[in-house]
């Protein structure tokens, strides 16, 4: 396709897709634009933590947890044009319990997906493999916890049953500690 230019808008109902193709296997690498949404049309409810709480679909969910208990959140189905924002809600200073989001057990992140991670202190990076539908993040008991207070989760999906993942964590520089995980 030549390139081209519009002057309206340009709608797809499955994502966009913006593909790089390798120059000696000429094989594509698929990356999916629009991963960290913008929140409209989206609804917002403040959740409380707790053991399965149910994120709903295109809704704002700004959340209580401190670390001090464990806390487990549930995706709905990963439907096409399904948005789930989490929003950290307070500080992560009270313990070091898991935060565990739940994909559902026919669901599952896109395989190859990146969060990231902190567990040694420094930015790394895990990557989802095609059998993992959770993620894990274990707090630090400390006030240096990288995922804290405005910290945001973007999740969408545009192929059934495969979730996308986006992270704004804390830019602050001392903000080292705490540790995100993809589990099976």
């Amino acid at each position: 396709m030549a390139n081209t230019t519009f002057t309206g808008p340009v709608r797809s109902e499955n994502g966009f897709q913006h593909v790089t193709k390798n120059t000696s296997t000429g094989a594509f690498a698929t990356n999916y634009l629009n991963v960290k949404f913008d929140f409209v049309g989206m609804t917002h409810a403040a959740v409380s933590a707790g053991s399965g709480v149910a994120l709903p679909a295109d809704q704002v969910s700004t959340v209580n947890f401190t670390g001090a208990a464990a806390c487990s959140m549930v995706l709905p189905a990963a439907t096409p044009g399904t948005r789930v924002a989490y929003v950290q809600r307070v500080d992560t200073t009270g313990g070091t319990s898991t935060l565990t989001f739940d994909a559902l057990t026919t669901d599952a992140w896109v395989t190859g997906s990146l969060i990231e991670t902190r567990a040694a202190d420094n930015v790394s990076y895990d990557t989802s493999t095609a059998t993992e539908g959770q993620l894990v993040f274990t707090a630090a008991n400390a006030t240096t916890n990288f995922f804290t207070i405005g910290s945001i989760l973007y999740f969408s999906c545009t192929t059934k049953g495969f979730w996308h993942i986006g992270l704004d964590s804390a830019k602050d520089p001392l903000a080292l500690k705490g540790a995100f995980a993809f589990a099976a």
